[in-house]
């Protein structure tokens, strides 16, 4: 199936997803947020099951800190099933770092074609000034969030502190990493020997961010009911240059799937659209 017919159905998902959790439009300007940070971590080759787990993971992991802290005090960190997580958990965080010196080591006596190590090296040094950039960003970020937590006491600050200096370290060492260029990134994410020349690359990639930043607008200004089918027509039309026999057909699926569900089924009291407010 062409990406194309389905593109504009997973947009409208999404944001049908985000809203319905709370029926707040806020969370669909979180999920654009989230979305951005995706994408550059991913181009960053920063890892995000981590940012995942942390985020569906921590409201838990404060909660059984704080019945820890208040039950045994900080004498729960030394029981043994303690110390085996944690020593499991730093062998997790320096075992890639052994691995990839390693592997460094063993590229060092492989010889690569001049041009191809050309173009890698020109491509490291692009993307370590990017990650710098980024990892400076991380790190200010929480260096102020921990500066703005010097004055809880130490049952509101125990669980920001125990993350956040942790954290603030190990990005402090990343961008360490990126500033003297030993970030080494892998050459199959960075356009060398892909099939796709970088122009394509960075079109394709421009594009289905203005669609996506677009979906957001429409659905504010006309309200869901009337973005839904708009989008749709839309996207097939312009961006998937389809006949407007198939546009027409899956652009009434698309409103029949979300009207059926979501307002006759489910009820979810959708928002007014914008331009309906200015007119009032």
């Amino acid at each position: 199936m062409r990406g194309s017919l389905i593109i504009p159905f997973i947009l409208i998902l999404i944001y049908l997803g985000a809203f319905a959790e709370k029926n707040a439009f806020e969370d669909m300007i979180v999920v654009l947020f989230f979305g951005a940070l995706g994408w550059i971590l991913e181009k960053l080759q920063w890892p995000r099951p981590p940012v995942l787990l942390g985020l569906v993971l921590g409201p838990l992991a404060e909660n059984r800190l704080f019945l820890s802290t208040d039950n045994y005090g900080l004498a729960w960190s030394l029981r043994p099933g303690v110390l085996i997580i944690f020593t499991v958990t730093l062998f997790g965080l320096f075992y890639p770092m052994i691995k990839e010196k390693r592997k460094r080591r063993e590229s060092q006596n492989s010889s690569l074609p001049f041009a191809v190590a050309t173009e890698e090296k020109r491509a490291d040094r692009n993307r370590a000034r990017r990650g710098a950039a980024f990892s400076f960003l991380v790190v200010a970020a929480l260096a102020m969030a921990l500066w703005q937590s010097r004055n809880f006491g130490f049952r509101a600050g125990l669980f920001p502190w125990a993350i956040g200096f942790p954290v603030l370290t190990l990005a402090a060492v990343q961008l360490i990493l990126d500033l003297t260029g030993r970030t080494r990134f892998k050459a199959e994410e960075i356009g060398v020997g892909t099939e796709l020349a970088q122009g394509v690359v960075y079109k394709r990639t421009v594009s289905i961010c203005i669609w996506t930043v677009g979906y957001f607008v429409v659905i504010w200004l006309v309200g869901f009911s009337l973005a839904v089918p708009l989008t749709t027509i839309l996207y097939l039309k312009i961006a998937g240059k389809e006949k407007w026999l198939i546009t027409l057909i899956l652009s009434f699926i698309a409103w029949a799937f979300f009207y059926g569900l979501f307002e006759y089924g489910l009820h979810i009291p959708f928002p007014d659209p914008a331009l309906l407010s200015w007119l009032k």
